[in-house]
């Protein structure tokens, strides 16, 4: 078992974690390799060494961003499959830990949520996006969570950001870390107009206040879509939050903090295999908590791809 770690998660806060997990993997006599990462491009290299040597079982320790970098580090664009046959896990380091949700049925060490039962892998879907950017590059990315444009999205962009007050809330407390970013978003959020095609049918313009594209309803904290989707049914779930103000915000907030969103005003929900999106400026796509600024992007189901721990 070779562990990615990134104790730079959660402001900081990973290490401590780290060092108390680390302790009782040594107690429970686990075999691994522990490697502490410096960036995703050192993430990357570490992980496809490691798959030329034979590593068969790989372990993202951080937040839901390194879940995603390691993801992408095993995955092969050529083949939209892992570049050999691997097992990937997660221990929770990081702020939201959305990947170990829901948190109550969560196996742990040392009271940190970890997934690291080899034996117990299943295939799942992963999320393909392929995105141009602000400087009209292809960018291809795989996703195991969910991804968004629109408010949540750009929350999460202001929320990956080191201002200094934010930072001073996510040193202490997540919670009202999101509670702030939250706060800010409303002050500041402008819906979105952009078209959008499911499965290569006709595009449709929409005012679009979010747009979730997901393979697991838990995101952001303690919100959780109630549609449908599962980890390997080969389908997205497609929430629209469609032309809401300040109140349909915080009231969808509000609903979604108890599980709750279909049959809402201003909303919307499909099922769709893929998704294209072409705002009418240039806007973040969020993927596992992580935002990149794009002109246009394809998303995409790849069925059963990688084998995980979940």
């Amino acid at each position: 078992m070779l562990i990615l770690v990134n104790a730079s998660s959660s402001s900081g806060r990973a290490a401590e974690r780290w060092e108390a997990v680390e302790k009782e993997l040594a107690n429970q006599k686990y075999k691994y390799t522990a490697v502490a990462t410096q960036s995703e491009a050192h993430a990357t290299q570490v992980v496809r060494d490691a798959i030329k040597k034979g590593e068969k079982f790989f372990v993202a320790a951080g937040g839901d961003g390194t879940v995603n970098g390691v993801l992408n580090a095993i995955m092969d664009p050529s083949r939209d499959r892992p570049r050999a046959s691997v097992i990937f896990g997660a221990i929770g380091l990081g702020s939201s830990n959305d990947y170990h949700k829901p948190m109550d049925q969560s196996p742990r060490i040392a009271d940190v949520p970890a997934h690291i039962d080899d034996k117990n892998a299943r295939l799942v879907d992963v999320g393909k996006a392929v995105m141009v950017d602000t400087a009209g590059k292809k960018i291809v990315r795989y996703f195991i969570l969910n991804a968004s444009i629109g408010f949540v999205a750009e929350g999460n962009a202001y929320f990956n950001t080191n201002k200094p007050v934010l930072a001073w809330f996510k040193r202490r407390n997540t919670d009202l870390a999101i509670l702030y970013t939250i706060i800010v978003m409303l002050c500041t959020y402008k819906n979105i107009k952009a078209s959008i095609s499911l499965d290569g049918g006709i595009r449709k313009r929409y005012t679009i206040t979010s747009l979730g594209i997901l393979k697991k309803v838990q995101f952001s904290g303690d919100f959780v879509y109630d549609t449908p989707v599962t980890a390997d049914d080969g389908m997205f779930d497609v929430n629209l939050w469609e032309n809401m103000g300040r109140i349909g915000i915080l009231g969808t907030l509000a609903a979604l903090s108890k599980g709750k969103f279909t049959g809402r005003k201003k909303t919307r929900t499909w099922r769709a295999q893929s998704v294209e999106i072409a705002p009418d400026r240039p806007i973040h796509l969020e993927l596992d908590g992580e935002t990149t600024e794009i002109v246009s992007a394809e998303l995409s189901v790849v069925h059963k791809a990688v084998k995980i721990c979940w």
